[in-house]
């Protein structure tokens, strides 16, 4: 086994832009004669981030651990800029690889000590660590906030803490190739948020790059540049999160009803899942039950999404082209009346609609905004049998009549 210096990249950087860092190719693994990961091959860059997804048991752990070299494979290769890891000696891999395991083990070291144990790729055989080492452990602790309990002992802490412990002992390393198996289990929702921006922070700081098992597939979506979904211990997807995350995807690979549908704030893709594909539709408190929804410009889109959680069928009135709620409802499945973008709502789309607000069990008026154009639609809901007024939470509701449309909203309530 040949040894090669790390101080600088492992091979003088052909193009800095679009260096492959990792390159995972046709991988096989068995453990105890059962096949874990079959023919898996994939590539990671510099100054990215690939998130690997999937259900429990089909193949993440085993995938990472087996680069890392804390398992052996049947057949495959791994290499790490053009260079095979099975060619590298224990400390040359220790400097460009760091792995973050799932369970965090819990021993009487410090936590300064546990920390200072990521420099130890760095240090000759009977080597004491020095001051330059110190001083990466101790900015790797400030970076986790795991500076305030320095001196304690790692069985004294909580399993978050134990976690962020971990962490800054993987940035103290200094990787190229960050491998890291759920980093935010454990944590809170602030914690997940800092140790996923730490992650990003560190791959573009050091042009490194980051493999990260991630059961939170919107946590995925917003930080990782592409995703690797796995599933019987192939590869069955990957891609951006847009590619990758579809509803299709998800019912073959989680076996979940599920929608994707872009975050308010971030743009990404955000998961919302509806059950199981096994679960019984006739336990759900909504069954049989039908509401229809009287919205537009987005008044009525997450209750859409509540009620067809909870089981309802649910309908909609009259929506033209490009309105955020007729968007919702054609990702939902939700019956509506089409009508071209900013036009009257014509005497066929009236009828129609009266038709779908008279099968319904209940009808629920949202705070939508209402000129002439949609006006009709609060007409419409006055057909109903059972009506329900939404008030908007600001007690506003823009008015484009003159007047008519609130006082048709306040005869209803």
């Amino acid at each position: 086994m040949k040894s090669i210096s790390f101080e600088s990249p492992l091979l003088p950087v052909i193009d800095s832009n679009n260096f492959e860092l990792l390159r995972v190719n046709d991988l096989s693994v068995s453990i105890a004669g059962t096949q874990i990961i079959d023919s898996v091959s994939f590539s990671l860059a510099r100054d990215e981030i690939l998130g690997v997804v999937g259900a429990n048991g089909s193949g993440k752990t085993t995938l990472i651990k087996t680069i890392a070299g804390l398992i052996k494979s049947d057949s495959g290769a791994i290499s790490v800029e053009r260079v095979d890891v099975s060619n590298l000696s224990h400390s040359d891999r220790g400097r460009i690889i760091s792995y973050m395991p799932q369970q965090v083990e819990s021993h009487p070291f410090t936590v300064f000590e546990a920390v200072l144990m990521g420099r130890y790729p760095y240090l000759g055989r009977l080597q004491i660590e020095g001051t330059t080492d110190r001083e990466i452990a101790w900015s790797a602790m400030s970076r986790t906030g795991t500076e305030v309990f320095a001196d304690r002992k790692l069985d004294t802490l909580s399993g978050g803490e134990r976690q962020r412990v971990v962490l800054a002992r993987v940035l103290a390393q200094q990787p190229q190739i960050l491998l890291m198996d759920e980093p935010t289990a454990s944590l809170d929702l602030e914690h997940q948020i800092l140790t996923m921006d730490l992650i990003n922070q560190e791959v573009a700081k050091r042009r490194s790059g980051g493999v990260v098992i991630l059961h939170d597939l919107s946590l995925a979506a917003r930080f990782c540049d592409r995703l690797l979904l796995m599933q019987n211990g192939r590869v069955t997807a990957t891609g951006t999160p847009w590619e990758v995350l579809t509803p299709e995807n998800l019912r073959t690979a989680f076996n979940i009803e599920g929608l994707v549908e872009p975050d308010p704030v971030t743009g990404m893709p955000h998961v919302l899942v509806l059950g199981s594909q096994n679960f019984n539709s006739k336990e759900l408190v909504g069954s049989g039950r039908t509401v229809h929804l009287v919205c537009g410009a987005g008044s009525g889109r997450q209750l859409m999404h509540q009620l067809t959680v909870a089981g309802y069928t649910v309908t909609a009135g009259v929506l033209g082209t490009g309105d955020s709620d007729r968007e919702a409802a054609e990702r939902l499945g939700v019956k509506y009346v089409s009508a071209p973008p900013f036009s009257p709502i014509t005497e066929s789309q009236h009828s129609e609609h009266i038709g779908l607000i008279r099968r319904a069990d209940y009808v629920v008026l949202c705070p939508m905004a209402v000129g002439m154009n949609n006006l009709r639609n609060i007409h419409a809901a006055a057909e109903g049998s059972s009506l329900f007024v939404i008030e908007s939470p600001d007690a506003e509701v823009s008015d484009y009549t003159g007047g008519e449309a609130f006082e048709l909203r306040r005869s209803m309530v």
